[in-house]
């Protein structure tokens, strides 16, 4: 796996940075093979962020890349005692690149070294073009592009340029240059390239996405799309100059809006089973750095950072684990959910639809919900429907996709909550929402007043929420129980640190709505049951009440709560209709 034992690679997304201070590093290197034998000209692989997408395309990079040390970098000049290639490099630079690789799984590949510093090559990364403004966003591209044509300027020296390339190459160093004439600037480049050469040009392309994410939560969004559109289809679309393309991202956004016409682009997903290993940590790779780092406690660590299936890998999240090793104390955290904004996910859980919000309480309870997960995603269109919120969180790495099969003509996922690090998350969007919705000081009041066993507070001070937070659509509907419940959920994951809650979970003869099980069993634990106002059977809310607590009563539900030793158990019925609520309580 590794060549040696090294310090952990934290915020390393270069190969040849890495590999040079020694760091140590999860051997991915057959990716290099397995991408230059697939049939596919181009190939997409969407991944969530911090999963080794950068250090794999920086990767293929130092691959395959072509040193010609006649021509100079930048920033160097050439004279007789020092000869620089275009990146930078010594004239041993060819050799020292392939040292990059030694006691790598791709050495042993005597086929493929054949490829190795072959090719012309166009790099590319995208990730930090985050900005608020289309103005701004379009000068970001404007020098990434400038910059690689600029890396590759020596070769300019030798060819004739046509007056539509020099057109371009002056545009790029304009600040005033529109959009148009710099959506064709790769292509161009990728022509004087191999005018130059005579080969066929290797074009990677890092976290493609990122401008498009930007343009959708800023308010650019056709702007920025139109411009990927014109650029990636310059460079992949019929392109005779072309050799092999790889892009990475988070998600694959849809063909109508920015790969119309690219039939061919292969698409490798977190769904697809054939590059499943190569992004991320899989199972045995982290025993084997459990082990080396001699980590005392590794099912604590497996349970926090695990969970994502790729393809049928299970796959660990990469950048917490090194994060995890890193740290001083060893402190199992949630690393990944920090290392960048949440907004869009946090929005979108947020603001949907209340039915949403009951989904992710049951995602909270450990349990799954099931959906399609639609692949070709228009972001402008994501809050449409539920399956879109849910494949956005899926191939971001909030949620993991179990059991395919066919429903129908479609493909239904389980969907669940991959780690413990993935739940905080959620849970702490849970707490945020309900603290926006109504003070921490009233939900802390509403709390107090259940451990106190203050039930008349309880119910008033639950009225007082439900007015504010709930609206008559909510709680109309024929189920409005369920919204009560996954609401009322909500508020107990402020309980976390003292009772472990649980949801509709067998026990005695039945199934309870709701229990909270202190981790103290000395003190009070609490079974709900939520019940409507029904005008068959439980025509009033005293009736219903009555029926609520004879179920947790005849059904036995305290058994559970019985096992763990808990001693003072109270059953409580909740009973609503439309934005009106009753509690009742009965020791069990």
């Amino acid at each position: 796996m590794t060549a040696k034992k090294g310090k952990p690679p934290v915020g390393y997304s270069d190969f040849k940075n890495l590999r040079e201070q020694e760091l140590y590093y999860v051997d991915k290197t057959l990716l290099i093979k397995k991408i230059w034998e697939n049939s596919s000209q181009v190939l997409l692989f969407p991944r969530p962020r911090r999963f080794g997408k950068t250090l794999n395309l920086s990767m293929l990079r130092y691959f395959f890349e072509k040193i010609d040390d006649s021509t100079t970098s930048d920033n160097s000049k050439v004279n007789d005692d020092s000869k620089v290639s275009l990146s930078g490099l010594s004239d041993d630079s060819s050799t020292s690149l392939s040292r990059l690789f030694e006691g790598l799984f791709i050495s042993k590949q005597p086929e493929i070294i054949t490829h190795q510093g072959q090719y012309p090559l166009i790099y590319l990364t995208f990730k930090d073009v985050k900005e608020m403004t289309w103005e701004n966003c379009l000068y970001q591209l404007r020098l990434l592009l400038a910059s690689e044509f600029s890396r590759h300027k020596a070769y300019f020296l030798n060819v004739f340029l046509e007056l539509e390339e020099s057109e371009i190459l002056n545009a790029l160093h304009d600040p005033l240059t529109p959009s148009a004439p710099l959506a064709m600037a790769l292509s161009c480049l990728m022509k004087i390239l191999n005018r130059a050469t005579g080969q066929k040009i290797i074009v990677l392309i890092d976290e493609y996405d990122t401008p498009i994410h930007a343009g959708h939560q800023y308010g650019y969004y056709e702007e920025v799309i139109l411009f990927m559109r014109n650029l990636l289809s310059g460079a992949f679309k019929d392109n005779s100059y072309l050799e092999k393309g790889v892009m990475t991202g988070v998600l694959r956004i849809s063909k109508e809006s920015i790969f119309t016409g690219l039939n061919n682009i292969s698409v490798s997903s977190i769904t697809c089973p054939e590059f499943s290993s190569y992004f991320g940590f899989t199972e045995t790779e982290v025993e084997k750095i459990l082990r080396d780092f001699s980590v005392e406690h590794p099912q604590e660590v497996k349970d926090w950072y695990n969970g994502y299936i790729f393809g049928r890998q299970v796959i660990y999240n990469p950048w917490s684990i090194i994060n995890f090793l890193n740290s001083e104390d060893r402190d199992l955290k949630p690393y990944w959910i920090d290392s960048s904004s949440n907004d869009l996910v946090r929005d979108l859980i947020l603001n949907g639809p209340i039915s949403l919000r009951e989904s992710v309480a049951t995602l909270l309870r450990g349990e799954s919900i099931s959906s399609v997960l639609p692949e070709n995603i228009v972001l402008r269109d994501i809050a449409a429907t539920e399956e879109n919120i849910w494949s956005l969180l899926t191939f971001s790495g909030y949620l993991k996709a179990l059991n395919p099969r066919m429903e129908g003509t479609r493909i239904v996922y389980d969907l669940s909550i991959p780690n413990m690090e993935v739940l905080r998350f959620y849970e702490d969007t849970i707490q945020s929402w309900l603290r926006q919705q109504i003070g921490d000081h009233r939900l802390q009041q509403l709390l107090k007043s259940l451990l106190q066993e203050d039930i008349a507070s309880f119910e008033q001070y639950l009225q007082d929420m439900v007015a504010t937070v709930l609206s008559y659509h909510d709680t109309s509907g024929d189920e409005p129980e369920r919204v009560y419940h996954a609401f009322v959920l909500g508020l107990f994951v402020n309980l976390g640190s003292q009772y472990e809650i649980r949801s509709n979970r067998e026990s005695g003869y039945g199934r309870y709505d709701v229990m909270l099980i202190p981790k103290n069993p000395q003190q009070t634990g609490f079974v709900f049951e939520f019940k409507k106002v029904d005008g068959k059977y439980d025509k009033t809310a005293k009736t219903a009440i009555k029926s609520a607590l004879r179920q947790i009563q005849e059904r036995k539900y305290a058994l559970e709560l019985r096992q763990t030793g808990v001693q003072r158990i109270l059953g409580i019925g909740v009973v609503v209709h439309k934005k009106k609520v009753w509690v009742e309580a009965v020791e069990l």
